[in-house]
């Protein structure tokens, strides 16, 4: 019981510690090739790509 309380304890004193920030996530399922190598004609890396600029201008203009 002392262990789960003193664990519970430092999970929300290290919750409450750490600033909340923003993450960027993607999954690309189509990437221009399936798993044998054959040509898909599809490929969403390159949108992926473009909101990652943004994610990154939108953090960028906002610490200034």
């Amino acid at each position: 019981m002392f262990k789960e309380e003193l664990t519970e304890k430092y999970f929300l004193a290290k919750q409450t510690a750490l600033d909340d920030y923003p993450i960027f996530m993607a999954i690309a399922e189509d990437i221009g090739y399936d798993a044998t190598g054959r040509n898909t004609n599809n490929n969403e890396l390159a949108e992926i790509g473009i909101e990652l600029a943004k994610f990154i201008t939108n953090i960028n203009n906002s610490e200034k």
